[in-house]
């Protein structure tokens, strides 16, 4: 009779405890992943006895995989704690409610603003629709440019100009998810469903006449649905600064647990807020991470902002907009919804939120008109070169920009993502950011723009200078509002930044 023991081969036999152990000293990229091994890693070095990993580097590499899902986390909440950043600031610093309007016009009121116009205001509500339920805006006709935004930061509807009411004012319902709408009366109104229960509410009041926007704020109306709206409240001339950039490190996850509370989930978000709920940081539950914790999310808010700053710099997943040119064209890379059947824009949206808010289907669009806006910027001079604040820079652009509303050039740090505030300068707007309604702007006489970028305006340029600061990395966008053909085919192309002696 033949035993099972009979038949055990002698490779699955244990070794003598006398037999000598090989420790192969190995990189990452050269483990077998068996046997006696030491792996060198950038993380540390892990320890294989006879294919067990050993305890100490069963810690190591859970901390690794800790900070590993914190850098995709921070990846993906950047467009949430921009919002929760100023969401926070409508109360805390301008003492808004909601469905309160704060007018955004000063250099202070806008600095904290990623990437904002220096041109026209912002105006600017927010409102939680878990507590509010529905809410309606009725919106005024004008040249405006606006929209109802998730917490993603994703348009949910254009108003104004590229909006449903085509400049012609209209009603808006907005529901909460998951709301139960059928026994609303809802004709006559543009129905919206939001994904998140807090929104963002904005517009651009884009004309220059006084008494126009006067007359377009009267006729701004607000309120729940079911209740007699009332004139929308302006919160304004606050001359008061808020920090719009998303705090770093360990706080950037505080924000990210503030976002969840009485959010609804998205399906394509699920392994996100798996992650989340590995870290501690749950829907309807205290953020008490232990200290190791804390330097593991540190650790990755740090790293994933790093990441993203690289992407930003150089994008992963995007190419200059013109043949032999450094622009590129802001919103070309992902869909409005962020998302599609089959990929999620990481890469491509991280792209764009590390260092602007807000996107909109006017911003994405590629037919010229009124409401349309389009973007260009860089990181780099005419040799390949960042952008240096203590360096004078000039740049040429051609006649026939084409803007049918208006142009700005504007200078951001390329730190907080927002205007360079040039301490020395007495009006500080007009020091970052220069437009086509300048009234000193001295054109060529092409019609053709000549600027000049640095610490100290070249002597007889200040009419067309714009001011950086020393050991200060800058970033331009390039504006154009009422958006051309010529952008578009590309037969409009902006000159590259030349380093002057």
């Amino acid at each position: 009779m033949i035993t099972l023991i009979g038949v055990i081969t002698a490779c699955n036999q244990p070794q003598s405890k006398d037999a000598p152990v090989a420790n192969n000293t190995v990189s990452l990229a050269e483990a077998t992943l068996e046997g006696d091994e030491l792996i060198k890693t950038n993380f540390g070095d892990i320890q294989l006895t006879q294919s067990y990993i050993t305890k100490e580097s069963i810690a190591k590499l859970n901390d690794q995989l800790s900070v590993q899902r914190a850098i995709e986390v921070y990846q993906w909440s950047l467009p949430v704690t921009t919002f929760q950043m100023w969401y926070n600031a409508h109360a805390e610093v301008y003492g808004g409610a909601d469905l309160d309007f704060v007018e955004y016009k000063s250099f202070n009121e806008k600095v904290g603003i990623l990437t904002a116009n220096a041109t026209t205001p912002y105006v600017i509500s927010w409102a939680d629709l878990s507590k509010t339920g529905p809410v309606v805006i009725d919106y005024p006709a004008g040249a405006s440019a606006g929209a109802v935004m998730d917490f993603y930061q994703l348009s949910l509807g254009d108003l104004g100009l590229n909006g449903a009411d085509k400049g012609k004012g209209g009603k808006y319902l907005i529901l909460p998810k998951g709301y139960d709408a059928s026994n609303l009366n809802t004709k006559g109104y543009i129905v919206i469903n939001s994904p998140t229960s807090k929104i963002m509410i904005g517009t651009r009041f884009l004309s220059t006449d006084e008494a126009e926007i006067k007359k377009m704020k009267e006729n701004f109306l607000v309120g729940k649905y079911g209740e007699v709206l009332n004139p929308a409240k302006f919160i304004s001339n606050t001359g008061k600064r808020f920090e719009g950039m998303p705090f770093r490190g360990l706080k950037y996850f505080e924000l990210v647990h503030q976002f969840i509370q009485n959010e609804p989930q998205k399906e394509e978000d699920k392994i996100f807020y798996t992650y989340l709920k590995y870290m501690g940081i749950e829907n309807g539950q205290a953020f008490n991470p232990s200290e190791q914790l804390k330097k593991i999310l540190t650790e990755g808010a740090n790293l994933g902002e790093l990441m993203v700053k690289a992407n930003q710099i150089q994008p992963r997943q995007d190419e200059p907009y013109y043949e032999n040119s450094s622009w590129y064209r802001e919103l070309t890379n992902f869909p409005l919804t962020k998302t599609s059947e089959s990929n999620y824009f990481l890469d491509e949206s991280t792209q764009y939120y590390y260092e602007a808010v807000t996107v909109t289907a006017g911003m994405q669009s590629n037919t010229p008109g009124p409401g349309t806006t389009s973007y260009l910027t860089t990181k780099e001079d005419k040799d390949g070169n960042l952008l240096l604040g203590s360096n004078t820079y000039k740049i040429h652009l051609p006649a026939g920009i084409p803007a049918s509303n208006f142009w700005a050039l504007t200078l951001y740090s390329e730190n907080t993502r927002c205007f360079i505030d040039n301490k020395n300068a007495t009006d500080k707007l007009r020091a970052t950011s220069v437009d086509s309604r300048d009234k000193n702007l001295v054109i060529n006489a092409d019609g053709s723009v000549d600027l000049y970028i640095g610490p100290k305006a070249p002597e007889g340029k200040e009419s067309n200078w714009l001011q950086t600061n020393v050991g200060e990395g800058w970033f331009p966008l390039i504006r154009t509002y009422g958006t051309q053909q010529a952008l578009f085919d590309k037969t409009w192309k902006p000159g590259e930044f030349e380093l002057m002696e």
